[in-house]
């Protein structure tokens, strides 16, 4: 048996995955999402686009700015639409000829968990609360690697919202119960600290911050992290107004990147599904 059957790429580092493929990736994604519900989250649902004005208030922008995809159409007016299907016909060559565009109010979600605390904003909260979601995640790349290195992947995060205590805990029992899973599948890995991707990072007070006081770990197999454990600390409880005991929660979140984890399988059991060790 050929995965490659199963796995559709093109030039441009977008994927599809079919057969028995798509059933692994959705098999990976029932076993977190089990074990997110077993942590007593709450399943919810978010579209793929995030207001600029709400990524504003957590610096996104000037932080990584090489990684942000946005929508846009054209300027909704006659002359407008005019010029531009005059020149992208079925005669037209390469990308679309673009000319003058309607504001950009909107960007494709780089992760999945963000719309959780935008959806958020403003609220108390008398107890901890955990939260599920699975995005569908945009980052511009200048390389690409199929079930590794995408423009569009899939993630399934576990969200926390608590105080540092709780945090802290879920974090701690989280890696625990990951590594776990890892085992149970035969996926050798280890776990080590991380920053995220800063743009220009020799620059980025963030990412000096992050390199003193580590609060993000990925959980790695080979050379390629499959997940990652991030402590967020007050930062997005500040930015949004999300309080509990009239101080800023804190959150933490788990997120896996579900092609990432299908190519581990691959790597380890080999492209038969009689030897994946789900179904």
């Amino acid at each position: 048996m050929n995965a490659e059957t199963w796995l559709h790429t093109d030039q441009h580092g977008f994927i599809g995955l079919a057969g028995p493929l798509h059933g692994l990736a959705e098999a990976l994604d029932r076993a977190f999402l089990d074990l997110a519900l077993s942590f007593g989250a709450e399943s919810q649902e978010f579209g793929p686009l995030l207001a600029v004005r709400d990524l504003r208030k957590i610096d996104y922008f000037s932080a990584f700015p090489h990684l942000v995809m946005f929508p846009t159409s054209v300027q909704n007016d006659s002359e407008a639409l005019r010029e531009f299907a005059g020149t992208n016909g079925a005669q037209a060559d390469g990308g679309l000829h673009l000319n003058r565009l309607g504001p950009v109010s909107h960007v494709l979600a780089p992760a999945a968990c963000y719309a959780v605390y935008i959806a958020m904003e403003g609220a108390s909260l008398d107890v901890p609360r955990r939260i599920t979601v699975k995005g569908t995640c945009f980052r511009s790349e200048t390389s690409f690697a199929p079930l590794v290195r995408q423009p569009c992947f899939r993630m399934r995060e576990i969200v926390h919202l608590g105080s540092q205590h709780t945090v802290e805990s879920f974090l701690a029992e989280a890696r625990d119960r990951v590594l776990h899973l890892a085992a149970e599948w035969d996926v050798k890995c280890s776990i080590d600290a991380a920053t995220d991707p800063f743009f220009d990072p020799a620059r980025s007070p963030k990412y000096l911050h992050a390199r003193l006081f580590p609060s993000k770990h990925e959980l790695t197999a080979g050379d390629v992290a499959i997940a990652s454990f991030n402590n967020h600390r007050n930062f997005f409880g500040e930015a949004f107004h999300i309080s509990t005991q009239g101080a800023a929660i804190h959150t933490a979140c788990v997120a896996f990147g579900i092609e990432r984890w299908v190519n581990a399988i691959l790597r380890t059991h080999g492209t038969d599904p009689v030897n994946w060790p789900l179904s």
